[in-house]
């Protein structure tokens, strides 16, 4: 008579998936203990949760979709997980995924990671494949997916160490194409302002900022942020802010248009002269960019894009099953001089 611990490494070898007897046994409990604390949490100790979430995050463990499509949840979920719902570009990203995928049969999932349960969540989702938009994986959700052998996809900045294929700009490129156009036009007194960002990804421009600058021998200090969204009147705001910390400056660099716009809209509130007085770029190059009066100076971000050639990446790997090996593929970026500037 075959034992259950054999029946389960045999079930693995043949399926190649970790299984909840697998998580059961790295834990030393009972399968059904383990699917409480996935499914209901509360009805499990915190110490007890706590081993078995270690165990799911070490093994790699997604739920049984078969078991699933038996209490009538997706089995073909695509799960995308983004720090915002509300960001423009954020959704002409998904508008360029969704087409690229609306002929598939997959369901589209959005987790917003604004709070550390999420890993959970995506777990009890049984997901097919991981898209992460806009957003630097903590390392115990990227462990997690690294173990788990699920495709996944990274759109935005590029990735120090990429969990799948990542589909990106390059944000040093794109930085040192906008200092180095305004160094070429004289602006040697510059300012960058932003708003709420994820956080890692803030951090990546900041670098790059610092480095685009200081390759220039300029000041890279002279940096803004508020911890509203993007919005125009945060843009509004933050102009005011500069002009009231910094006095007399050569050009403001706004990492979002919207923000940029709101500040071109102060300005002429104010009746302060864009370009003559001061200079104002965007990142983006959003619709609104070129009806603005002037219109706004910015670096083009395909955002669209982006969308576009993770969804032909996710499509053709979902048909041939293949796996997402850690990859780039880099978008270019356009600088678009307008009147701003």
């Amino acid at each position: 008579m075959m034992s259950l611990s054999n029946h389960s490494n045999r079930n693995r070898r043949s399926t190649g998936k970790v299984t909840l007897a697998d998580v059961a046994r790295e834990v030393g409990t009972g399968t059904m203990t383990v699917s409480r604390a996935l499914r209901t949490p509360e009805m499990v100790s915190a110490t007890l949760r706590k081993k078995i979430h270690l165990a799911v995050q070490k093994l790699g463990y997604v739920p049984n979709s078969a078991a699933r499509e038996l209490a009538s949840v997706s089995s073909r979920n695509i799960v995308i997980v983004t720090s915002s719902l509300i960001s423009t570009e954020n959704n002409l990203i998904l508008n360029g995924l969704q087409k690229q995928l609306q002929h598939l049969d997959v369901q589209l999932i959005i987790l917003v990671a604004n709070q550390k349960g999420w890993l959970r969540e995506l777990i009890n989702n049984a997901p097919l494949a991981v898209i992460l938009l806009n957003l630097t994986c903590p390392e115990t959700e990227a462990e997690w997916i690294r173990n788990s052998g699920l495709i996944c996809l990274e759109i935005g900045s590029k990735q120090t160490a990429p969990l799948g294929i990542n589909v990106c700009i390059d944000s040093q490129t794109a930085v040192q194409k906008v200092v180095n156009f305004l160094v070429q036009k004289g602006y040697r007194d510059i300012g960058l302002l932003c708003a709420q960002q994820e956080q890692a990804i803030f951090q990546q421009y900041l670098a790059c900022w610092h480095s685009a600058l200081h390759s220039k021998h300029l000041n890279s200090h002279q940096i803004l942020h508020c911890s509203e969204p993007v919005s125009f009147s945060a843009g509004a705001k933050l102009f005011n802010e500069g002009i009231s910390t910094w006095g007399k400056i050569d050009a403001f660099v706004f990492l979002s248009d919207q923000l940029a716009c709101g500040a071109l809209f102060e300005a002429h509130r104010q009746h302060i002269a864009v370009p003559y007085e001061v200079a104002i770029i965007g990142f983006g190059d959003l619709e609104i960019s070129q009806t603005t009066a002037p219109s706004l100076t910015t670096l083009r971000i395909p955002y669209a894009k982006l969308g576009k050639i993770a969804g032909e990446q996710l499509a053709e790997l979902l048909k041939s099953g293949q796996k997402s090996t850690p990859r780039y593929i880099q978008i270019d970026t356009d600088f678009i001089a307008r009147e701003s500037a």
